[in-house]
């Protein structure tokens, strides 16, 4: 799956959660929280394309 929806889905659920919990800078956090969660999954994308598909290693 691409990784730009993952982002769009994060973003979207944690403008949900803040929304819902009252946050007053909930837009500022909820872009906040993709950021963090966009550098997870880009490092773990670098990493994991570092490594052959056993597939076609074989």
């Amino acid at each position: 799956m691409n990784i730009w929806w993952w982002l769009v889905g994060i973003f979207i659920a944690h403008s949900v959660l803040y929304l819902a919990l009252g946050t007053a800078t909930w837009l500022a956090t909820a872009l906040l929280a993709t950021a963090f969660y966009g550098v997870i999954l880009l490092v773990g994308k670098l990493i994991a394309s570092r490594y052959p598909d056993k597939e076609e290693s074989k």
